[in-house]
């Protein structure tokens, strides 16, 4: 794997053979990763394992040949205090058909270009929802550089912040 970090984005390339989540558990390691984003990610999987979550549970696809990577995108938050990543990708197949949904492990194949942007002011949490049985995330602080902190439900609490975008 090659990793370099600018500002606060990381640019990596994995390589073939390599497992893409402890690839992207190294990277956090390396570069001081606890939240952000995937902002993307193309090359190529195999042995993909994709899910669709139908309300309840996942129903789980395994890809065993090679797919091009078309797109990934996900978070990283912090469960059980290290970087969890929640990714989801969709994949083209030989006959030019997309796949996608939820992954839960791959592999590399021939390479994997992944860029991410690293919150430096936003911390993200994942915590159990007892209803759903997955995790959701949530944001546990805000800017630094105002000293405001989220609150229950990601508006700020004192001093108030205007976050209105439109």
């Amino acid at each position: 794997m090659q990793s370099e970090m600018e500002t606060n984005i990381i640019v990596a390339r994995l390589e073939d053979g390599e497992d893409l989540f402890p690839g992207l558990e190294e990277l956090a390691r390396k570069h001081g990763l606890r939240s952000g984003i995937i902002l993307t990610g193309v090359g190529m999987l195999k042995d993909a394992e994709v899910g669709y979550f139908d309300g309840k549970s996942y129903e789980k696809t395994v890809l065993s040949e090679p797919h091009e990577l078309v797109s990934m995108q996900g978070t990283i938050a912090i469960l059980d205090d290290k970087p969890f990543f929640h990714v989801h990708v969709g994949l083209a197949g030989p006959d030019h058909g997309l796949v996608g949904g939820h992954l839960f492990k791959a592999k590399v194949k021939v390479t994997n270009e992944i860029s991410i942007l690293v919150f430096r002011d936003i911390e993200m949490n994942r915590v159990k929802n007892e209803a759903t049985g997955l995790t959701d995330m949530k944001m546990i602080k805000a800017s630094r550089a105002t000293g405001t902190r989220m609150g229950k439900h990601g508006g700020a609490s004192q001093p108030s912040m205007d976050l209105d975008t439109d």
